[in-house]
């Protein structure tokens, strides 16, 4: 693992660490969202500096996360598979497929990325309010929490988070 991989990991466990804490309190949909996105986010920065360049400095890229774990030589791909809880490479291959869009969609809720929609932070549309966060209902969270794909995701992401040292 590279310098700059360690300094995002550990900044993707932080926000990791308060997103399982707010969830155990019972916190609004909003902020849990918004932790979750962060950690995503850091973790596949830190993921994408194992080519020893900076990645883009963009809100996105948990999509491509996913996309290079599987990515990986055959032998990685593999034993990053089983890391991750799947006993086959196809089938970790198959899930990141079927799960990319959920993992789009929780990119799109940085406020840079939802535009004048729905995001955990800020009150939208920008230029005349009439939503905010708190009380919004997001369909994402739903899927995570009420689908078996869902709260797969959610597991992989811990899994992920804790042992990110075996996949850099």
């Amino acid at each position: 693992m590279t310098p700059a991989q360690s300094v995002w990991w550990r900044q993707a466990q932080s926000d990791f660490e308060i997103f399982e804490r707010l969830r155990s309190q019972g916190a609004a949909e909003c902020h849990l969202l918004h932790y979750l996105q962060m950690s995503t986010e850091k973790l596949s920065k830190a993921y994408l500096w194992r080519l020893g360049a900076a990645p883009p400095r963009t809100h996105v890229g948990f999509t491509r996360f996913l996309r290079a774990l599987v990515d990986r030589r055959a032998s990685e791909a593999s034993r990053i598979a089983q890391i991750l809880g799947f006993g086959r490479t196809v089938e970790f291959e198959n899930w990141v497929q079927q799960v990319l869009p959920l993992a789009y969609e929780i990119q799109k809720l940085a406020p840079a990325e939802a535009g004048d929609g729905p995001n955990p932070e800020y009150p939208w549309p920008h230029l005349a309010p009439v939503m905010c966060p708190i009380d919004y209902k997001f369909p994402t969270w739903n899927y995570l929490m009420n689908t078996g794909r869902g709260r797969r995701l959610l597991q992989l992401l811990k899994i992920a988070v804790h042992n990110f040292d075996q996949l850099a």
